[in-house]
């Protein structure tokens, strides 16, 4: 019972590392954000791990996105 919760454990643990050092190279690549703002998010990442990941990972992605229109609905001139 102790291996297995063990080996859980060490999964779960090497999950979050790789989550949070891709949220990391994710931030740092990205060319909108100044030294500051990559550095500040990077220690969020770290602090608050699965949370921080997830947030910062949203943010990057949000600035990547193509600005959508509001309505579908045609315009009238």
């Amino acid at each position: 019972m102790n291996l297995h919760i063990g080996i859980t454990t060490a999964l779960v643990a090497a999950a979050l590392l790789g989550l949070d050092l891709y949220a990391t190279w994710t931030v740092w690549r990205e060319p909108d954000l100044t030294g500051l703002q990559k550095g500040l998010q990077s220690a969020l990442v770290w602090m608050i791990p699965l949370l921080g990941a997830i947030l910062c990972l949203n943010v990057v992605r949000a600035m990547n996105r193509a600005p959508m229109a509001r309505s579908s609905f045609p315009t009238s001139d």
